[in-house]
């Protein structure tokens, strides 16, 4: 039998109890840091400046554009409007879709994270960044060889302002104080549209800790690919923000291989 016994005594209830609130209680801080420093960031750094600090070099574009992250963090959630914008502006498809990759992952926020839910590991967390690092290059230089530069710019030249709509609007610019009180709205929804689904991956982790069998969990933890294919398949399921991922992927440390939790790690940022 795959669950052990589903009665569910007092004791099971406390367990999932502790391990649910453990991970909570350990991701909120890192949500919170990163989706403030996602909302000031998206208020006060505009996408003009990073399409000049790119360089015109194909392959020196593609990598500083896999480390933009690192002055630039933004949640998979505010990631992909800021890349659509990019594009509009002129910067090339391939850019984009490299810093949409990296960024989630590439940043100082997921990097803490990743070291404290992993009890300092700096293995793990450079582990993490050079795989993220990897794919998001491959995958620029192909999209760099296989779609033109200006892919997807036509039917965005429409907008005329970084809101995204096409409205005129008669003020070149909000006030510092105007953007200031409105990056906390903006980092309010990201706060409560990540903690959603980090309660969501907390209690599925407890549930599968606490009533799956240990035999079951072993056999699949254990084997390299059932492992990646089983933590891949949970990653894309609970679509985890990258700032508190490593704390669910660290419930799993003691069944699970490494490669699995880097892959649940990398890939549920890339594909959320």
């Amino acid at each position: 039998m795959i669950i052990e016994k589903v009665n569910i005594s007092w004791s099971n209830f406390l367990n999932f109890k502790t391990v649910f609130l453990s991970i909570i209680i350990e991701a909120l801080p890192f949500i919170l840091i990163g989706v403030l420093v996602s909302a000031f960031l998206q208020n006060f750094v505009s996408e003009e400046a990073i399409s000049k600090f790119l360089p015109r070099n194909r392959i020196l574009n593609i990598l500083l554009a896999c480390f933009i992250g690192v002055i630039f963090p933004v949640c998979e959630c505010g990631i992909v409007p800021v890349a659509r914008r990019l594009v509009s502006k002129g910067v090339p498809l391939y850019s984009a879709i490299t810093f949409m990759l990296a960024a989630p992952i590439i940043n100082p926020v997921v990097a803490s994270s990743t070291a404290v839910a992993f009890s300092g590991n700096h293995q793990m967390v450079w582990s993490r960044l050079e795989l993220a690092f990897f794919v998001s290059f491959i995958a620029g230089l192909l999209i760099s060889c296989l779609y033109d530069q200006s892919a997807l710019r036509a039917g965005m030249l429409q907008n005329h302002c970084d809101c995204g709509c096409s409205h005129n609007h008669h003020h070149s610019g909000a006030a510092f104080l105007n953007k200031l009180i409105s990056a906390f709205p903006i980092a309010c929804d990201e706060f409560f549209d990540m903690g959603k689904y980090l309660i969501m991956g907390a209690a599925l982790a407890a549930i599968a800790q606490i009533f799956l069998s240990r035999d079951i969990l072993l056999h699949i933890g254990q084997d390299s690919l059932s492992s990646i294919a089983a933590m891949m398949s949970f990653a894309f399921g609970v679509s985890v923000c990258s700032s508190a991922d490593a704390f669910i992927a660290a419930s799993f440390s003691a069944n699970f291989t490494a490669g699995s939790l880097l892959a649940f790690m990398v890939f549920g940022p890339i594909i959320f």
